[in-house]
């Protein structure tokens, strides 16, 4: 499918529209529930995401949706949407949180765009076509060794299977990194990735709609998307590791070991 100004402008716009929504209830008294082990959903991702759903199907009636609180199915051309990442940061006040929207076809990202409210910074690719930030354009250079680069980690809190091989990883890099942070939000850390901020980003355990968006924001824009052994990423994927194309050779290299 061409990705089309309409359809990008309309992504745009709707994320921008549902942080807005965050914001409003942002420092201010949630409705929290648990919904899954150590995973929690408030009022501000339900009413992110009912307003996104209710744009786009209204807007393109003909893409299927799927959202991280109501579901729905993957069939040919589909969004994907999180509508609030990084919900315990949200509810705890911490500014770190983001909204992501991905189109999908046959279940490949095509389009991503991460709209993170607190920064007024809305992030959009589609396939071929670059990567942006508020409209101006970002490029990665090849980037450097590790003990040179500033990296990007989450904890597989969610899945405690992976907590020991994810820690055997962790602590390689850990012994050889400039930094390691973990932020709590894998859309905020890939296109932190894709912005420079970050010179690579990994994690293990993630869902589809953590990672669609900032995945192809941050692969046109140049960083290296594989699972952290170096082979193919797709939405599925158990791991995913976004990283500048001189660090991501290093650091397949430390997690294949």
């Amino acid at each position: 499918m061409t990705i089309t100004k309409d359809i990008m402008d309309a992504a745009k716009y709707v994320a921008v529209e549902a942080g807005k929504i965050l914001l409003k209830h942002f420092g201010k008294t949630l409705k929290i529930e648990e919904k899954g082990l150590r995973d929690i959903v408030t009022d501000a991702d339900r009413e992110s995401e009912e307003f996104i759903k209710d744009f786009l199907s209204r807007e393109f009636p003909d893409i299927s949706f799927y959202g991280e609180e109501s579901g729905g199915k993957f069939e040919g051309l589909t969004w994907l949407v999180d509508p609030l990442d990084g919900t315990k940061n949200f509810a705890k006040g911490l500014d770190i949180f983001a909204v992501s929207i991905a189109l999908l076809e046959d279940r490949k990202p095509i389009m991503g765009v991460v709209h993170i409210p607190t920064k007024g910074m809305t992030f959009w690719a589609s396939e071929g076509k670059g990567a942006y930030v508020n409209g101006r354009k970002l490029l990665l250079d090849e980037g450097c060794s590790l003990d040179r680069s500033f990296v990007a980690t989450g904890f597989p809190h969610g899945n405690p299977e992976l907590v020991d091989p994810y820690i055997v990883g962790l602590r390689r890099v850990l012994k050889k990194a400039m930094a390691v942070r973990r932020l709590g939000s894998a859309a905020y850390d890939l296109v932190m990735v894709a912005y420079g901020m970050f010179d690579g980003f990994w994690e293990f355990g993630l869902k589809p709609w953590d990672t669609a968006a900032g995945a192809i924001i941050s692969k046109e824009a140049g960083a290296v998307i594989t699972d952290i052994y170096g082979r193919d990423w797709d939405i599925f994927s158990l791991t995913v590791l976004a990283a500048k194309k001189n660090l991501h050779r290093e650091l397949v290299e430390i997690f294949s070991q």
